[in-house]
């Protein structure tokens, strides 16, 4: 799908990196035409190493040159097929970056911030909202830095999830349960979750009536052990049950586990596609879809399974996004643009200078992520940024 008579040329791409905390990276990158229209993109994840920008570089070179009408272009002319994208991790992360970097290109090409874009790409009506509601992850603020570990211990949580309230956000959401690994050989709570359980409850102590509690298991539990976890979590007042399985990957068993949960379970952050979100709340898997705008196929794809999924179950889509600004800021524009029923996340306190990133910086205030104005994104990153602290290259 494209509006008549615009299109993109790309010709140049570059990568772009920066350290963020002891090992952790953003990775970015920008699609640029001889007009100096340019688009950018974040596959930034703990998987990826040096052989996601080949893959960028190789499915971009087959772009290059050419009329580029639509980010489904990505697909067609590197001859992709929907399978390929849900069953290779990497691709996925490839096409999903070069997919919304063509689409904040063409936004900017005819001159509209991104969320109007897309609403007028699907004939949807103008919205004159600018803010998004956020929920804040604590968690990455309490990985290893420059200096080492970091201290994780309940007080510590609690520490961090006070910061946060008081920074406005209303929504905490942490990884509490460092020691827990499956699998587990009896039927029962494993005693590996004890020291997660006192993390939550040390948060729980700081937070006001109005505040709710996201927990984010990584999938570090299984058939003989989730069902446990989710009593414990339900008899603390949680909110929000993330991954205790990857459901992917364990299908029946998680939907018998949201059969008997009391408490809402999401899931889904590296799946692809709006066939397998859909499939995801269709067939009762979770409640919550958390499609990541780096792999589930990238910015257009998200605002389909956002708006078909809100519209089918409102309350059923947020968007996962634990990493940089880019990912971020589109995350946001795509959440407003399909028109959200829950926050957006957002990793608090990795480092002090990430509102910097961009050029204009990012702006939170209160919980809320602010678009800035202007066509596309609204923003870059900021070049001098990248020349002291971090890399560029092209490949």
């Amino acid at each position: 799908m494209s509006i008549s008579g615009e299109w993109f040329i790309p010709k140049n791409l570059i990568f772009e990196k920066i350290n963020v905390r002891g090992s952790s990276e953003w990775i970015m990158f920008s699609l640029s035409d001889s007009n100096g229209i340019t688009g950018y993109g974040e596959v930034t994840s703990s998987q990826n190493d040096k052989s996601i920008t080949s893959i960028i570089a190789r499915l971009a070179n087959n772009l290059r040159d050419i009329k580029i009408r639509s980010d489904y272009d990505v697909i067609k002319f590197n001859n992709i097929s929907e399978k390929d994208l849900e069953k290779n991790f990497l691709l996925a992360t490839a096409v999903s970056g070069l997919r919304s970097s063509i689409t904040d290109a063409l936004s900017r090409q005819i001159n509209l911030p991104l969320f109007l874009y897309l609403r007028f790409l699907f004939k949807k009506k103008e919205i004159k909202k600018s803010k998004i509601k956020l929920y804040a992850n604590i968690n990455r603020s309490m990985l290893p830095n420059q200096y080492g570990g970091v201290d994780r211990s309940p007080e510590n949580f609690a520490s961090m999830a006070k910061k946060a309230r008081d920074k406005g956000f209303k929504t905490i959401k942490c990884a509490p349960f460092d020691e827990c690994d499956p699998p587990y050989i009896k039927k029962m709570l494993p005693p590996q979750t004890e020291y997660g359980l006192e993390r939550i409850r040390a948060i729980k102590s700081q937070l006001e009536l109005d505040n709710e509690l996201y927990i984010d298991c990584h999938a570090r539990f299984d058939e003989n052990s989730a069902s446990f976890v989710e009593n414990e979590l339900s008899n603390l007042g949680i909110n929000w049950f993330e991954e205790p399985v990857n459901p992917l990957e364990k299908v029946e068993f998680s939907k018998k586990l949201l059969l008997n949960s009391s408490i809402p379970i999401a899931g889904g952050e590296k799946g692809y596609g709006l066939t397998v979100f859909s499939k995801m709340i269709d067939e009762h898997i979770v409640d919550i879809v958390m499609p990541d705008i780096k792999y589930c196929g990238g910015t257009v794809e998200a605002f389909k399974i956002g708006t078909e999924l809100e519209n089918k179950k409102p309350g059923s889509v947020s968007m996962h996004c634990p990493s940089g600004p880019i990912s971020l800021l589109t995350s946001a524009h795509t959440t407003l643009a399909f028109e959200y029923s829950l926050p957006l996340e957002h990793a608090v306190f990795e480092n002090h200078w990430r509102n910097k990133m961009l050029e204009p910086f990012e702006k939170i205030n209160n919980g809320f992520f602010e678009i800035p104005e202007g066509s596309g994104l609204g923003a870059r990153v900021d070049p001098l940024t990248i020349e002291f602290y971090g890399e560029k290259w092209s490949e």
